[in-house]
C-alpha cells in the first residue's frame, strides 16, 4: 500500500514537472517566434533590402496629402516611412506593389503598425487629385498616405530619394508613366535610409524591415 502511494506521488512529481518544462518551453519558443530574426546585411540583400552606409538627410519639401494637408520633412520624422512613387492609372507594378505593402502592414503587430507610415507619391499629378488618391489608396488601406502637388517639387522630392521617373503626360486618357519600382526606406530621423528592389513579397518585407527596425 505505501509502495502504490509512493508510486503514485512520484507519477504526480513527474507530470508536473513534464507540464511545466512544457509551458516554459512553449513561452521560450513563442518568445523567441515573436522577436524579430536579425539579419546581417549578406541576408538582407537577399531579401531585396540595400541599406546605405551613411543615411542621407533630406532638404525642405512641400507637398500635399489626399486631404490637401502640407507635408513636409516633419511629417516624416518620429516613425519609420515606406515610400513609393506610383500613380492610380498604373496597370500592373503599382496595384501589385501596393497590396503587398497592405498585407505587410496589415500583418504586423500593433505598436509595429504605430512606427511605419505608408506613402505613395504619385508620378501622375495631372490624373491624381487628392480625391482619385484617397479612392485609390483606401482599396488597400485606409492609413496609407497619398502625396501631389507641382511637378517641380514632386521631381524634386524623387531626385533627393533617387526614384526616377518619365513624366510622359500625353493627350491620350490611358497613357502610363514610366518610373522606378523600388521601395525607399526612411528612418525615424527623417533620413534616406535605404532601399528594396521588386520583387517584393509580403513576409520577407516584413521580416527584413522588422530587423532593420530591432537593429536602427
Amino acid at each position: 500500500m505505501v509502495d502504490d502511494l509512493k508510486v503514485k506521488r512520484n507519477i504526480r512529481l513527474i507530470v508536473v514537472a513534464v507540464t511545466i518544462f512544457a509551458v516554459f518551453a512553449i513561452v521560450a519558443v513563442g518568445k523567441k517566434l515573436s522577436n524579430p530574426r536579425i539579419l546581417n546585411a549578406y541576408e538582407l540583400r537577399d531579401y531585396g533590402a540595400m541599406m546605405l552606409e551613411e543615411p542621407t538627410e533630406l532638404v525642405e519639401f512641400a507637398l500635399a496629402d489626399q486631404h490637401g494637408d502640407a507635408f513636409g520633412p516633419e511629417q516624416l520624422r518620429g516613425h519609420w516611412t515606406l515610400v513609393f512613387f506610383g500613380f492610380s492609372h498604373c496597370a500592373d507594378i503599382c496595384p501589385t506593389t501596393m497590396a503587398v505593402l497592405a498585407e505587410t502592414y496589415q500583418a504586423l503587430k500593433p505598436q509595429e503598425k504605430a512606427d511605419l507610415k505608408v506613402v505613395m507619391v504619385t508620378v501622375d499629378p495631372q490624373r491624381d487629385t487628392p480625391e482619385q488618391l484617397r479612392d485609390y489608396l483606401a482599396r488597400f488601406d485606409d492609413s496609407f498616405t497619398g502625396l501631389s502637388g507641382e511637378h517641380s517639387a514632386l521631381m524634386g522630392f524623387a531626385r533627393q530619394l533617387h526614384a526616377a521617373y518619365e513624366p510622359e503626360f500625353e493627350a491620350e486618357e490611358n497613357y502610363q508613366v514610366t518610373h522606378s519600382g523600388n521601395l525607399i526606406l526612411i528612418n525615424p530621423k527623417g533620413e534616406l535610409h535605404g532601399y528594396f528592389r521588386p520583387p517584393f513579397a509580403h513576409g520577407g518585407l516584413r521580416v527584413a524591415w522588422r530587423s532593420i527596425r530591432a537593429t536602427y
